[in-house]
């Protein structure tokens, strides 16, 4: 193991810009879909539920918002394992409460409990244009609600979360 980490100790910069980049798309890579696009138009199809248009908006949408957030998953993929790498080669010392601690903790208890639960909802049991194809709209609908709450739910908890996560990250303060 240490003639790897030896190898790979020069690189440990590059892990880390690989790292800062997989978390921006992490972070951002849906942010404007949910605001200016899915948001609104999950907004017009609760207000007027006889509309057919708002009702094949919203599908659409939400069809086009799982699949961009392939993009989101995949840089969290990235995300951890750079971290993993980060943490094995700096040796970090996960008994002291440090920023690194409080990231991976905060990573840990609730980012990928909730990105767990986000990938089935875009890309597994829950993905709306998978299930859209077996023509069973009882369960389409239902995944739709169950999608729209985790996003409503969530999208607080990732507002206060995102920038911590980068303040910790760039200020280092303890």
């Amino acid at each position: 193991m240490e003639e790897i980490r030896a190898t790979l100790a020069p690189w440990y910069l590059y892990i880390k810009a690989l790292h800062v980049i997989a978390a921006a798309l992490w972070s951002f890579s849906t942010a404007v879909a949910w605001v200016f696009y899915l948001k609104p138009a999950l907004r017009r199809a609760a207000l007027s539920p006889a509309d057919p248009e708002a009702r094949m908006r919203r599908d659409h949408y939400l069809e086009l918002f799982d699949r961009g957030a392939l993009v989101e998953h995949v840089a969290l993929a990235v995300l951890v394992v750079t971290a993993l790498a980060m943490l094995w080669l700096g040796r970090v010392d996960l008994t002291r409460w440090s920023f690194v601690t409080a990231k991976l903790w905060i990573g840990v208890v609730l980012i990928l409990p909730m990105e767990a639960i986000d990938i089935y909802l875009s890309h597994l049991g829950g993905n709306k244009a998978g299930i859209r194809r077996t023509g069973d709209m009882a369960r389409y609908e239902r995944m739709v609600r169950h999608h729209v709450t985790f996003l409503r739910v969530t999208e607080p908890i990732v507002v206060v979360l995102v920038p911590l996560l980068f303040v910790l990250a760039v200020a280092k303060p303890f």
